[in-house]
């Protein structure tokens, strides 16, 4: 039997106060949309609080942004939103986000704390969770219009108060066609720190493909972790962020996989899910409206704790192992009187907050990728 060893190990950068901050944008191209979907990696669990089918809109779960008022928004330059009928609703077991063509109305938004007042002749969908989300796994399965004056939305969003005033805000977006550079080709996955106040920071990372992914199902997912988050389509890891102060690492040790970025650990404030739909009429003034964004489920997940303050060490490796796949102080594979035969075709991940040590005897067949990951834990990171 031949046997192929891959083992990649994610380790853990800690970030302390700091007060410098850097931008950074990032352009990344990809021959084609990765069309073959990876299966998740073992370790998560299903959290139904934050994860919904769409076979009704769940008023527990989802509030229509623009519902009572309208709201005018700059992410959607020709379009406001409101929960005007058609903009948001759900049917044959998907949500759908639309843009409607209505009478003239004013709005006024802030950009930078300048009011900046508009007439808009259309309105859009947009949802947001009713509670906030920490930590996990979170994916969406959707299907992109293919109408260039539209936008596609997911993403999330925090804030931070004192005296009741936002002293901070965080945003993760897992999914965003861009509007500054308009094309069907072009998506988004970003996170911005304090955007618009004095610390702010941003990173941007924007992915071309071709147009084969619009129309068709498609998965886009986030995974996210204190210090790190990692961005995937398909399943496939597309690239990711993790929080350091060394200067030295602004740069990627992980050339094709990985980015790193300066941002403070603030940046780890639960946030809301969104769903959006933006317009903009500027690459498209008549737009044909008549598909809109369809989105078939968000399931959300997390780690299970084990034991954190002590070695997980089984006798044989065992995929049946209930502790296994959950997170201990360390975990120890193989050595003496202990065996370790990971099976083929799997993909799996052992999780630990200090070290996953791999003694002899342990075996990783053909066709299996197997990834150790040491990771700083927190309470919210667990079910």
């Amino acid at each position: 039997m031949r046997t192929i060893v891959v083992c990649f190990l994610f380790l853990q950068i800690y970030v302390g106060g700091f007060s410098q901050y850097c931008e950074e944008f990032k352009d990344r191209n990809f021959p084609s949309f990765p069309t073959s979907v990876k299966p998740m990696t073992t370790g998560w669990v299903i959290n139904t609080n934050f994860s919904d089918e769409f076979n009704t809109l769940n008023s527990s779960k989802w509030q229509i942004i623009g519902d009572p008022n309208i709201i005018c928004h700059p992410m959607s330059p020709s379009a406001y939103f409101s929960d005007e009928p058609g903009n948001v609703s759900v049917g044959s077991g998907k949500l759908i986000l639309k843009v409607n063509q209505r009478n003239s109305v004013q709005c006024t938004y802030y950009n930078q704390g300048n009011p900046v007042t508009k007439m808009y002749n259309y309105s859009g969908g947009w949802i947001e969770s009713v509670d906030p989300f920490h930590y996990g796994y979170i994916v969406m399965k959707c299907k992109l219009p293919a109408e260039i004056a539209i936008f596609p939305c997911f993403w999330m969003h925090g804030a931070e108060y004192s005296s009741g005033q936002r002293i901070a805000f965080d945003e993760i977006d897992v999914l965003e066609k861009s509007i500054l550079s308009p094309s069907n080709s072009l998506l988004m996955q970003n996170f911005y720190l304090d955007n618009e106040l004095p610390t702010w920071s941003t990173h941007c990372q924007r992915l071309e493909f071709n147009q084969a992914y619009v129309g068709q199902d498609a998965l886009f997912a986030v995974e996210w972790l204190p210090e790190e988050v990692h961005f995937y389509i398909n399943g496939n890891h597309t690239s990711s962020i993790k929080y350091t102060t060394n200067p030295n690492n602004y740069n990627s040790l992980y050339p094709d996989v990985s980015y790193f970025t300066c941002a403070y650990i603030n940046y780890a404030v639960p946030q809301r899910f969104q769903i959006s739909l933006s317009l903009d009429l500027t690459s498209s003034p008549n737009p044909v409206l008549t598909n809109g964004f369809e989105i078939e489920y968000i399931r959300s997940y997390k780690l299970v704790a084990g034991n954190l303050n002590e070695e997980y060490w089984p006798s044989s490796f065992s995929m049946s192992d209930v502790n296994i796949f959950k997170v201990h102080k360390s975990i120890k594979l193989g050595g003496p009187g202990h065996t370790a035969v990971i099976p083929s075709g799997e993909n799996l991940t052992l999780w630990a907050k200090d070290s996953v040590v791999l003694k002899q005897g342990f075996t990783l067949n053909t066709g299996t990728e197997f990834i150790a990951r040491t990771i700083k834990t927190h309470s919210d990171l667990f079910q």
